[in-house]
């Protein structure tokens, strides 16, 4: 009896072997790694979907451009109307300027005109359909348009993480190689650009691969940059990408280079 008592706490005393931890250990290790993969590729996907969004809206803008002859976000009433009478005519229009009020309305035209898919951008907050010409009978209507008090998911086409982008085209806007500029505009040129937001809540080291793969890597320079509507005087709090210097390092004189490590939370900008 107190023999078998004996071999009883022996074999409830007796730890795991070095396999069994081994065992352990390997699988706890393939855990991590899968967890790690799979967050890569997660990531590799929003970028993808990303940079394709961008895409497809400036191959929207040229195509509307080369259709209409217009600017989209600055169209007129009448002109407005010569698409549908659900699409949006700007706010100040026919002066070749999209403010970043305008930019739902933006949005809305190329959509309304069928060159992207974009629900909210069909938002009541942004037009009062009109009516449109009867033919021998009464002359058309013209839209209203209607101020939107801030851009948001729901008047204006989203990123994967649901901030809204924004399209604007203003030659009063000015930069500059300083923190918080709107985006580093190194030449005076450039300023009559038109240019198209990532929207915001995108960490650096992504904006910085879409710009290895884009362009040229640099968050001060080329098609893709780095940009803060937020911190500038058409300031806005659904398209400030937060602290500029939590996305990018460096100087005028030594070169400018994304965060990585850590990341910041930010906003990219294509000029197009």
């Amino acid at each position: 009896m107190e023999l078998t008592i004996s071999k009883m706490k022996e074999q409830v005393q007796r730890g795991f072997t070095l396999v069994e931890i081994a065992i352990v250990l390997v699988i706890i290790g393939l855990l991590i790694g899968g967890v790690l993969r799979g967050q890569e590729l997660l990531n590799s996907a929003r970028i993808n979907s990303i940079t394709s969004q961008q895409s497809s809206i400036q191959t929207a803008y040229y195509g509307f451009v080369d259709r209409y002859k217009m600017m989209p976000g600055d169209l007129t009433a009448t002109q407005a109307l010569l698409i549908n009478n659900t699409t949006a005519p700007a706010s100040v229009p026919g002066d070749n300027v999209v403010l970043l009020a305008d930019s739902p309305a933006f949005f809305n035209n190329i959509a309304q005109a069928g060159f992207i898919a974009c629900t909210p951008c069909s938002s009541t907050a942004l037009v009062t359909p009109g009516t449109a010409a009867v033919a021998g009978g009464a002359a058309a209507t013209p839209a209203t348009y209607i101020t939107p008090t801030a851009l948001s998911n729901t008047n204006t086409i989203a990123n994967v993480y649901g901030a809204p982008l924004a399209f604007i085209n203003n030659t009063a806007i000015t930069g500059g190689n300083t923190a918080g500029a709107i985006n580093f505009l190194s030449t005076t040129a450039e300023t009559s650009k038109p240019f198209l937001t990532t929207g915001s809540t995108i960490a650096s080291n992504m904006l910085a691969e879409m710009d290895r793969k884009s362009d040229d890597g640099d968050p001060s320079g080329g098609t893709f940059r780095y940009t803060d509507i937020g911190a500038n005087t058409i300031a806005s709090p659904f398209v400030t990408s937060g602290v500029s210097n939590a996305c990018w390092n460096g100087t005028a004189a030594a070169g400018f280079t994304w965060l990585v490590n850590p990341p910041g939370v930010c906003q990219g900008a294509t000029l197009l």
